[in-house]
């Protein structure tokens, strides 16, 4: 049983907390801050950061053997994943709260047939009689068991196309901030992100990302300007673009999420239910 403070809370050892993948990050960073080595801290908080997908494991390992072979800040670095992590997760939270309404709809209706076929029941029109003893009651049953299962489907493949699953779009960009905040010139900095990309992706930087890092460069010569802010705002300009491109999916979702609702859900609950009830009533001469 759960020990009891005086507060009438659980006691710490008691309480189960989800941390996110932004703050199993943040935990390292701040042990780092405090002056703990980086391995070290890492070693101890290796139980969070195993709570990891392996998408953002994987984006956190790329920074972090960067960051530490460069010998780069890796406060800064591991500040920039974090906030990455929370960009990811509120994409995540608003496709869910999109979902949310029309999954909500199709359980109700997925659970009405049966109170239903039980009120029915109840005061004696015999639906389940029906259902068995009737060719077109168990055929009607059966398709509309299928239809549910079509709905709950079409529903979930709509939801995962709403969530882009690919890769972070300004990580490589990132990864040559990580090297120039080591000290690495330019043309060495994308050596080595290229290098380490390919190592955790087996992927090439893609023609956006040369174009950005060309025009980057070219900005910082021509006006004076820290290449490492530019490329910072490169990055977040790369993400927001994702973030616009899945808000218009979001955006959209909503509506798409009716059709299996109104093409699968709701012929459901008139085969499983209402068809059996009026088989039911014929067959009794109610009708």
């Amino acid at each position: 049983m759960p020990v009891f403070n005086k507060a009438g809370l659980p006691e710490a050892n008691e309480v189960t907390l989800k941390i996110s993948a932004a703050n199993s990050v943040r935990q390292i960073s701040a042990l780092v801050a405090a002056g703990i080595p980086a391995g070290q801290a890492r070693q101890m908080c290796a139980e969070q950061i195993s709570t990891l997908s392996n998408l953002e494991l994987k984006q956190f390992e790329l920074v972090w053997k960067l960051a530490t072979t460069l010998g780069g800040p890796v406060i800064i670095a591991l500040s920039r994943i974090a906030a990455v992590f929370d960009r990811q997760q509120r994409n995540r939270n608003e496709v869910e709260l999109a979902f949310a309404g029309p999954q909500s709809t199709s359980k109700l209706v997925t659970g009405l047939p049966l109170i239903a076929l039980a009120l029915a029941q109840l005061v004696g029109m015999n639906p389940l009689g029906a259902i068995t003893g009737s060719p077109l009651g168990l055929v009607s049953v059966c398709l509309g068991a299928g239809l549910l299962v079509l709905g709950r489907q079409w529903s979930r493949r709509l939801l995962s196309k709403a969530l882009p699953q690919s890769l972070d779009p300004g990580a490589y960009i990132d990864c040559v901030l990580i090297g120039l905040q080591a000290g690495l010139p330019l043309q060495a900095a994308r050596e080595r992100a290229t290098e380490i990309y390919w190592q955790f992706y087996e992927l090439e930087p893609s023609p956006e990302d040369e174009v950005a890092l060309n025009q980057a460069a070219e900005l910082s010569r021509n006006s004076g300007a820290a290449l490492s802010e530019i490329l910072l705002t490169t990055a977040d300009r790369f993400r927001d673009e994702l973030s616009f491109e899945i808000s218009n999916r979001i955006a959209r979702l909503g509506i798409k999420l009716m059709i299996p609702l109104g093409v699968a859900v709701l012929p459901a609950f008139i085969l499983l239910s209402i068809v059996p009830i009026a088989i039911s009533l014929l067959s009794n001469g109610q009708l």
